[in-house]
């Protein structure tokens, strides 16, 4: 995907998510990660769904048990987090049990939910590591 698509597919991720507030199941950081990997062209098979934090456990535990391992059962391939682009997919560092994870925008900012923020926001990920990257 050439750099042009790529900021399509990230530039429509945004429109449709875009400062809506967290929900389980509805508006959550592995949501907008499964519908912008789909975007990117990833033949993403996600083998259920979660409305709670209780279903979203449940469904990690499927998954390989967390979110990275999830996105790696899908084949999405792993880089340095210093190779990022517009539209790869991030793991940043959080305070939750299921991870933080977010989509690159460009200029090092990610599309995230921030504990600072009312909703979905692009944040600058300033002391917030990024654990992990892909390639989408």
């Amino acid at each position: 995907m050439n750099l042009h698509e790529r900021r399509e597919a990230t530039a429509s991720t945004l429109e449709r998510f875009a400062g809506k507030p967290f929900a389980f199941g509805s508006c959550d950081c592995g949501l907008v990660v499964i519908a912008h990997l789909k975007a990117m062209g990833w033949p993403i098979k996600t083998g259920g769904t979660w409305s709670t934090m209780l279903g979203l456990k449940r469904w990690l535990r499927r998954h390989g048990g967390s979110g990275a391992a999830a996105i790696d059962s899908w084949g999405v391939p792993r880089i340095a987090p210093a190779m990022v682009l517009i539209g790869d997919v991030v793991e940043l560092a959080g305070e939750t049990d299921f991870g933080s994870f977010g989509v690159v925008i460009g200029n090092g900012r990610v599309l995230a939910f921030h504990q600072d923020a009312d909703g979905l926001a692009i944040i600058q990920p300033t002391g917030l590591p990024i654990l992990t990257a892909w390639r989408t």
